[in-house]
Protein backbone atom coordinates (compact mmCIF):
# COMPACT_ATOMS: atom_id res chain seq x y z
CA UNK A 1 0.00 0.00 0.00
CA UNK A 2 1.32 3.60 -0.91
CA UNK A 3 -0.01 6.38 1.56
CA UNK A 4 -2.80 8.08 0.05
CA UNK A 5 -4.73 4.94 -1.70
CA UNK A 6 -4.62 1.28 -2.32
CA UNK A 7 -4.80 -0.59 -5.76
CA UNK A 8 -5.58 -4.13 -5.61
CA UNK A 9 -7.70 -6.70 -7.62
CA UNK A 10 -10.31 -6.35 -4.98
CA UNK A 11 -9.95 -2.56 -4.04
CA UNK A 12 -9.51 0.52 -4.97
CA UNK A 13 -9.44 3.22 -2.29
CA UNK A 14 -8.11 7.09 -1.72
CA UNK A 15 -8.38 10.62 -3.21
CA UNK A 16 -6.63 10.29 -6.28
CA UNK A 17 -4.28 7.03 -7.69
CA UNK A 18 -0.92 8.05 -8.51
CA UNK A 19 -0.86 6.01 -11.17
CA UNK A 20 3.21 6.57 -12.39
CA UNK A 21 3.25 4.91 -8.51
CA UNK A 22 1.62 1.86 -9.88
CA UNK A 23 4.37 1.76 -12.07
CA UNK A 24 6.82 1.00 -9.94
CA UNK A 25 4.63 -0.81 -7.23
CA UNK A 26 3.27 -3.29 -10.07
CA UNK A 27 6.38 -3.05 -12.30
CA UNK A 28 5.29 -2.18 -15.01
CA UNK A 29 6.94 -0.85 -18.40
CA UNK A 30 5.68 2.68 -19.71
CA UNK A 31 4.20 3.04 -23.02
CA UNK A 32 7.70 4.56 -24.67
CA UNK A 33 7.30 6.22 -28.30
CA UNK A 34 8.93 3.08 -29.44
CA UNK A 35 6.21 1.39 -28.46
CA UNK A 36 3.13 3.50 -29.47
CA UNK A 37 5.24 3.75 -33.14
CA UNK A 38 5.43 -0.34 -33.55
CA UNK A 39 1.38 0.15 -32.20
CA UNK A 40 0.66 2.44 -34.95
CA UNK A 41 2.84 1.01 -37.40
CA UNK A 42 0.56 -2.67 -36.46
CA UNK A 43 -2.91 -1.21 -36.16
CA UNK A 44 -2.82 1.46 -38.94
CA UNK A 45 -3.30 4.62 -36.35
CA UNK A 46 -3.16 5.17 -33.03
CA UNK A 47 -6.71 4.60 -30.81
CA UNK A 48 -7.50 7.92 -28.82
CA UNK A 49 -7.23 6.05 -25.43
CA UNK A 50 -3.65 5.33 -25.74
CA UNK A 51 -2.55 8.81 -27.58
CA UNK A 52 -4.89 10.56 -24.73
CA UNK A 53 -2.70 8.55 -21.28
CA UNK A 54 -5.62 6.65 -21.09
CA UNK A 55 -4.04 3.22 -21.72
CA UNK A 56 -0.01 4.25 -20.25
CA UNK A 57 1.36 0.94 -19.51
CA UNK A 58 2.32 -2.62 -20.26
CA UNK A 59 3.69 -5.89 -20.23
CA UNK A 60 5.20 -7.86 -22.77
CA UNK A 61 2.71 -5.78 -25.47
CA UNK A 62 6.44 -5.22 -28.00
CA UNK A 63 6.35 -8.67 -28.19
CA UNK A 64 2.94 -9.12 -28.93
CA UNK A 65 3.27 -6.35 -31.85
CA UNK A 66 5.88 -7.65 -33.29
CA UNK A 67 4.20 -11.19 -33.49
CA UNK A 68 1.45 -9.52 -35.25
CA UNK A 69 3.79 -7.90 -37.70
CA UNK A 70 6.46 -10.39 -39.04
CA UNK A 71 3.46 -13.34 -38.33
CA UNK A 72 5.69 -14.90 -35.77
CA UNK A 73 2.60 -16.53 -33.53
CA UNK A 74 -1.48 -16.61 -34.21
CA UNK A 75 -2.28 -13.33 -31.81
CA UNK A 76 -5.39 -12.98 -30.02
CA UNK A 77 -7.82 -10.50 -27.79
CA UNK A 78 -8.43 -11.38 -23.95
CA UNK A 79 -9.92 -9.72 -21.47
CA UNK A 80 -12.75 -10.44 -19.32
CA UNK A 81 -15.49 -9.20 -16.40
CA UNK A 82 -16.46 -10.03 -13.13
CA UNK A 83 -19.95 -10.27 -12.56
CA UNK A 84 -20.47 -8.82 -9.72
CA UNK A 85 -23.30 -6.55 -11.05
CA UNK A 86 -24.66 -4.43 -13.85
CA UNK A 87 -21.91 -3.51 -16.37
CA UNK A 88 -20.95 0.61 -15.88
CA UNK A 89 -19.12 3.15 -18.80
CA UNK A 90 -15.84 2.28 -16.52
CA UNK A 91 -16.25 -1.39 -17.69
CA UNK A 92 -16.32 0.06 -21.34
CA UNK A 93 -12.28 0.95 -21.84
CA UNK A 94 -10.74 -2.34 -22.39
CA UNK A 95 -13.36 -4.02 -24.74
CA UNK A 96 -13.46 -0.45 -26.89
CA UNK A 97 -9.73 -1.12 -27.31
CA UNK A 98 -10.03 -4.54 -28.13
CA UNK A 99 -12.91 -4.31 -30.25
CA UNK A 100 -11.03 -1.63 -32.08
CA UNK A 101 -8.10 -3.91 -32.68
CA UNK A 102 -10.28 -6.75 -33.48
CA UNK A 103 -11.67 -5.05 -36.41
CA UNK A 104 -8.50 -3.29 -37.97
CA UNK A 105 -6.71 -7.33 -37.94
CA UNK A 106 -9.54 -9.16 -37.93
CA UNK A 107 -8.48 -10.84 -34.47
CA UNK A 108 -10.22 -13.23 -32.56
CA UNK A 109 -11.83 -12.23 -29.05
CA UNK A 110 -12.23 -14.06 -26.25
CA UNK A 111 -14.18 -12.78 -23.12
CA UNK A 112 -14.40 -14.06 -19.49
CA UNK A 113 -17.32 -13.39 -17.70
CA UNK A 114 -16.38 -14.71 -14.05
CA UNK A 115 -19.38 -15.27 -12.46
CA UNK A 116 -17.55 -17.66 -10.23
CA UNK A 117 -14.75 -15.29 -8.82
CA UNK A 118 -17.46 -13.24 -7.37
CA UNK A 119 -19.28 -15.79 -5.95
CA UNK A 120 -16.19 -16.84 -3.65
CA UNK A 121 -15.58 -13.39 -3.47
CA UNK A 122 -17.99 -11.75 -2.10
CA UNK A 123 -20.03 -13.32 1.13
CA UNK A 124 -23.17 -11.19 0.07
CA UNK A 125 -23.79 -12.79 -3.18
CA UNK A 126 -25.18 -16.07 -3.73
CA UNK A 127 -24.69 -18.12 -6.98
CA UNK A 128 -28.05 -16.90 -8.50
CA UNK A 129 -27.01 -13.46 -8.30
CA UNK A 130 -23.75 -13.58 -9.72
CA UNK A 131 -24.99 -15.93 -12.39
CA UNK A 132 -27.93 -13.37 -13.18
CA UNK A 133 -25.42 -10.76 -13.42
CA UNK A 134 -23.15 -12.45 -15.77
CA UNK A 135 -26.45 -13.32 -18.36
CA UNK A 136 -27.20 -9.48 -17.74
CA UNK A 137 -22.99 -8.55 -18.63
CA UNK A 138 -23.25 -11.23 -21.86
CA UNK A 139 -25.96 -9.24 -23.20
CA UNK A 140 -24.08 -5.82 -22.95
CA UNK A 141 -21.35 -7.16 -24.36
CA UNK A 142 -22.70 -8.60 -27.06
CA UNK A 143 -25.09 -5.55 -27.58
CA UNK A 144 -21.92 -3.51 -28.48
CA UNK A 145 -21.15 -4.84 -31.98
CA UNK A 146 -18.55 -7.46 -32.67
CA UNK A 147 -17.79 -10.26 -35.19
CA UNK A 148 -19.77 -13.27 -34.14
CA UNK A 149 -17.49 -15.14 -35.78
CA UNK A 150 -14.46 -14.21 -34.17
CA UNK A 151 -15.70 -13.30 -30.28
CA UNK A 152 -16.17 -16.28 -28.34
CA UNK A 153 -17.48 -15.81 -24.50
CA UNK A 154 -16.19 -17.75 -21.80
CA UNK A 155 -19.00 -17.78 -19.40
CA UNK A 156 -16.97 -19.65 -16.45
CA UNK A 157 -19.95 -21.17 -15.12
CA UNK A 158 -21.43 -22.55 -18.17
CA UNK A 159 -18.26 -23.78 -19.71
CA UNK A 160 -16.88 -25.50 -17.06
CA UNK A 161 -16.75 -28.81 -19.16
CA UNK A 162 -13.84 -27.51 -21.05
CA UNK A 163 -12.93 -24.51 -18.65
CA UNK A 164 -12.22 -26.55 -15.38
CA UNK A 165 -9.38 -29.51 -16.77
CA UNK A 166 -8.13 -27.04 -18.33
CA UNK A 167 -7.58 -25.14 -15.48
CA UNK A 168 -6.95 -27.84 -13.07
CA UNK A 169 -3.88 -28.43 -15.48
CA UNK A 170 -2.56 -24.95 -14.68
CA UNK A 171 -3.56 -24.49 -11.05
CA UNK A 172 -1.31 -27.55 -10.61
CA UNK A 173 1.92 -25.76 -11.64
CA UNK A 174 1.32 -22.77 -9.05
CA UNK A 175 2.76 -23.48 -5.09
CA UNK A 176 0.28 -21.49 -2.47
CA UNK A 177 3.79 -20.09 -1.75
CA UNK A 178 3.75 -18.24 -5.34
CA UNK A 179 0.14 -17.61 -5.19
CA UNK A 180 0.58 -15.73 -1.67
CA UNK A 181 3.48 -13.24 -3.01
CA UNK A 182 2.09 -12.11 -6.16
CA UNK A 183 -1.49 -11.63 -5.28
CA UNK A 184 -0.70 -10.53 -1.16
CA UNK A 185 -3.33 -12.89 0.13
CA UNK A 186 -2.87 -14.96 3.41
CA UNK A 187 -4.55 -17.69 5.40
CA UNK A 188 -7.51 -15.70 5.72
CA UNK A 189 -8.49 -16.19 2.02
CA UNK A 190 -11.07 -19.07 1.22
CA UNK A 191 -9.59 -21.69 -1.00
CA UNK A 192 -11.92 -20.55 -3.80
CA UNK A 193 -10.15 -17.14 -4.21
CA UNK A 194 -6.77 -19.16 -4.85
CA UNK A 195 -7.90 -21.19 -7.41
CA UNK A 196 -9.47 -18.34 -9.67
CA UNK A 197 -6.53 -17.46 -11.14
CA UNK A 198 -6.06 -20.61 -12.92
CA UNK A 199 -8.93 -20.16 -14.39
CA UNK A 200 -8.34 -16.72 -15.47
CA UNK A 201 -4.88 -18.07 -17.01
CA UNK A 202 -6.78 -20.28 -18.81
CA UNK A 203 -7.82 -18.02 -21.96
CA UNK A 204 -4.78 -16.38 -21.45
CA UNK A 205 -2.54 -19.56 -22.79
CA UNK A 206 -5.03 -21.82 -24.01
CA UNK A 207 -4.59 -21.66 -27.45
CA UNK A 208 -0.54 -22.39 -27.37
CA UNK A 209 -0.93 -24.81 -24.48
CA UNK A 210 -3.96 -26.73 -26.85
CA UNK A 211 -2.63 -26.58 -30.48
CA UNK A 212 0.83 -26.75 -29.41
CA UNK A 213 1.51 -23.99 -31.96
CA UNK A 214 2.87 -20.12 -31.73
CA UNK A 215 -0.12 -18.24 -30.03
CA UNK A 216 0.01 -15.07 -28.16
CA UNK A 217 -2.95 -13.22 -26.26
CA UNK A 218 -2.87 -9.43 -26.42
CA UNK A 219 -4.46 -8.56 -23.28
CA UNK A 220 -6.26 -4.54 -22.67
CA UNK A 221 -6.83 -4.70 -18.94
CA UNK A 222 -7.39 -2.32 -16.19
CA UNK A 223 -4.30 -1.76 -13.89
CA UNK A 224 -5.73 -2.96 -10.77
CA UNK A 225 -5.88 -6.59 -12.29
CA UNK A 226 -2.30 -6.69 -12.77
CA UNK A 227 -1.46 -9.00 -9.73
CA UNK A 228 -4.40 -11.26 -11.13
CA UNK A 229 -2.46 -11.81 -14.31
CA UNK A 230 0.86 -12.06 -13.65
CA UNK A 231 -0.17 -15.66 -12.43
CA UNK A 232 -0.46 -16.40 -16.60
CA UNK A 233 2.75 -14.73 -16.77
CA UNK A 234 4.33 -16.98 -14.27
CA UNK A 235 2.30 -20.57 -15.71
CA UNK A 236 4.17 -19.07 -19.13
CA UNK A 237 7.27 -19.19 -18.03
CA UNK A 238 7.03 -22.42 -16.02
CA UNK A 239 5.04 -24.51 -19.41
CA UNK A 240 8.05 -22.64 -22.25
CA UNK A 241 4.95 -20.88 -23.65
CA UNK A 242 4.41 -16.92 -25.11
CA UNK A 243 3.64 -14.63 -22.52
CA UNK A 244 0.72 -12.89 -22.85
CA UNK A 245 0.84 -8.91 -23.63
CA UNK A 246 -0.78 -6.89 -21.39
CA UNK A 247 -1.62 -3.35 -21.97
CA UNK A 248 -2.94 -1.56 -18.50
CA UNK A 249 -5.45 1.51 -18.74
CA UNK A 250 -6.37 3.89 -16.06
CA UNK A 251 -9.93 4.13 -14.02
CA UNK A 252 -12.81 6.35 -14.65
CA UNK A 253 -13.53 8.68 -11.99
CA UNK A 254 -16.71 7.98 -10.07
CA UNK A 255 -19.31 10.13 -10.39
CA UNK A 256 -18.52 11.92 -6.42
CA UNK A 257 -15.04 12.46 -7.86
CA UNK A 258 -13.77 8.72 -6.35
CA UNK A 259 -10.85 7.19 -7.86
CA UNK A 260 -12.90 4.19 -9.72
CA UNK A 261 -16.37 4.46 -10.73
CA UNK A 262 -17.35 0.87 -9.31
CA UNK A 263 -20.49 -1.08 -9.34
CA UNK A 264 -21.46 -1.45 -5.89
CA UNK A 265 -23.04 1.96 -5.41
CA UNK A 266 -25.48 3.21 -7.84
CA UNK A 267 -25.03 6.80 -7.20
CA UNK A 268 -21.22 6.24 -8.28
CA UNK A 269 -21.32 4.67 -11.80
CA UNK A 270 -23.48 5.14 -15.52
CA UNK A 271 -24.40 1.92 -16.02
CA UNK A 272 -25.34 0.98 -19.15
CA UNK A 273 -28.96 0.07 -18.18
CA UNK A 274 -29.66 3.68 -16.45
CA UNK A 275 -32.63 5.64 -18.24
CA UNK A 276 -31.36 8.69 -20.24
CA UNK A 277 -32.74 10.95 -18.13
CA UNK A 278 -31.27 9.20 -15.13
CA UNK A 279 -27.81 9.40 -17.15
CA UNK A 280 -28.53 13.49 -17.61
CA UNK A 281 -29.24 13.94 -13.75
CA UNK A 282 -26.02 11.49 -12.87
CA UNK A 283 -24.03 14.16 -14.63
CA UNK A 284 -25.95 17.24 -13.72
CA UNK A 285 -25.14 16.50 -9.87
CA UNK A 286 -21.74 14.63 -10.73
CA UNK A 287 -18.55 16.74 -8.61
CA UNK A 288 -17.14 19.25 -10.01
CA UNK A 289 -13.53 20.62 -8.56
CA UNK A 290 -9.78 20.15 -9.89
CA UNK A 291 -9.69 19.41 -13.05
CA UNK A 292 -8.21 16.22 -11.91
CA UNK A 293 -10.98 15.38 -10.13
CA UNK A 294 -13.79 16.49 -12.70
CA UNK A 295 -16.04 12.75 -13.50
CA UNK A 296 -17.39 14.28 -16.74
CA UNK A 297 -13.77 15.73 -18.31
CA UNK A 298 -12.76 11.89 -17.29
CA UNK A 299 -15.50 10.89 -19.09
CA UNK A 300 -14.93 13.03 -22.08
CA UNK A 301 -11.32 11.64 -22.25
CA UNK A 302 -12.56 7.96 -22.42
CA UNK A 303 -15.84 8.71 -24.81
CA UNK A 304 -15.27 11.85 -26.69
CA UNK A 305 -13.98 10.95 -30.19
CA UNK A 306 -13.27 14.21 -31.18
CA UNK A 307 -9.32 15.72 -30.00
CA UNK A 308 -10.93 18.74 -31.65
CA UNK A 309 -13.85 19.43 -28.96
CA UNK A 310 -12.07 17.02 -26.10
CA UNK A 311 -8.97 19.78 -26.08
CA UNK A 312 -10.90 22.72 -26.08
CA UNK A 313 -12.67 21.66 -23.03
CA UNK A 314 -9.48 20.17 -21.18
CA UNK A 315 -7.89 23.46 -21.57
CA UNK A 316 -11.27 25.43 -20.37
CA UNK A 317 -11.24 23.24 -17.26
CA UNK A 318 -7.56 24.43 -16.09
CA UNK A 319 -7.91 28.04 -17.46
CA UNK A 320 -11.67 28.55 -15.98
CA UNK A 321 -12.45 25.75 -13.71
CA UNK A 322 -15.94 26.87 -13.16
CA UNK A 323 -16.70 27.40 -16.56
CA UNK A 324 -14.60 24.26 -17.75
CA UNK A 325 -17.17 21.93 -15.10
CA UNK A 326 -19.90 23.42 -17.08
CA UNK A 327 -18.87 22.80 -20.66
CA UNK A 328 -17.54 19.34 -20.11
CA UNK A 329 -21.47 18.07 -18.39
CA UNK A 330 -23.07 19.63 -21.37
CA UNK A 331 -20.55 17.35 -23.81
CA UNK A 332 -20.50 14.65 -21.93
CA UNK A 333 -24.51 14.55 -21.87
CA UNK A 334 -24.26 15.08 -25.44
CA UNK A 335 -21.48 11.73 -25.73
CA UNK A 336 -23.22 9.56 -23.03
CA UNK A 337 -27.03 10.07 -23.92
CA UNK A 338 -27.15 8.87 -27.43
CA UNK A 339 -24.53 6.43 -26.92
CA UNK A 340 -27.06 4.20 -23.78
CA UNK A 341 -29.51 4.96 -25.59
CA UNK A 342 -28.64 3.24 -28.95
CA UNK A 343 -26.68 0.81 -26.52
CA UNK A 344 -29.96 -0.31 -25.18
CA UNK A 345 -31.57 -0.84 -28.32
CA UNK A 346 -29.00 -3.13 -29.43
CA UNK A 347 -29.76 -4.99 -26.25
CA UNK A 348 -33.32 -5.54 -26.99
CA UNK A 349 -32.56 -6.76 -30.40
CA UNK A 350 -29.47 -8.91 -29.22
CA UNK A 351 -31.69 -10.43 -26.34
CA UNK A 352 -31.64 -14.14 -27.81
CA UNK A 353 -28.25 -13.95 -29.18
CA UNK A 354 -25.69 -15.13 -26.27
CA UNK A 355 -25.87 -18.76 -27.12
CA UNK A 356 -24.28 -17.89 -30.62
CA UNK A 357 -21.26 -15.90 -28.83
CA UNK A 358 -20.83 -18.78 -26.24
CA UNK A 359 -17.96 -20.62 -26.30
CA UNK A 360 -19.39 -24.05 -24.91
CA UNK A 361 -16.56 -26.38 -27.13
CA UNK A 362 -13.22 -25.55 -27.31
CA UNK A 363 -11.31 -24.97 -31.15
CA UNK A 364 -9.06 -27.84 -30.46
CA UNK A 365 -9.62 -30.72 -28.66
CA UNK A 366 -8.84 -31.79 -25.18
CA UNK A 367 -7.93 -35.08 -25.74
CA UNK A 368 -4.23 -36.33 -25.25
CA UNK A 369 -4.25 -33.09 -22.96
Amino acid sequence: MIPGFKVTPWEVSGELVDYNELISLFGLDILTTEVRNLFREVFGEEHYLISRGIFYAHRFLRLALLDIAYGRANVYIFTGRGASGQMHIGHLLPITLAKWMQEKRNLEFFFQISDDEKFVLRPDLSLKDVRGYALDNALDFIALGFDERRTHIIWDTEVSSWLYPLSLKLAKEVSLSELKSLLKIDDSWNVGISFYPAVQAAPALMMELLTGKPHRAIIPMAVDQDPMIRISILLADKLDLRKPGIIHSKFLLGLKGEPKMGTRYSESAIFLTDSPEKVKDKIEKSACSSPRRCPSLSYLRAFDPDDESFFSIWELCFENPEEGCKAAKKRAKEILVPFIEEHQARRREMSDKIGDFLLRELPTSLEGF
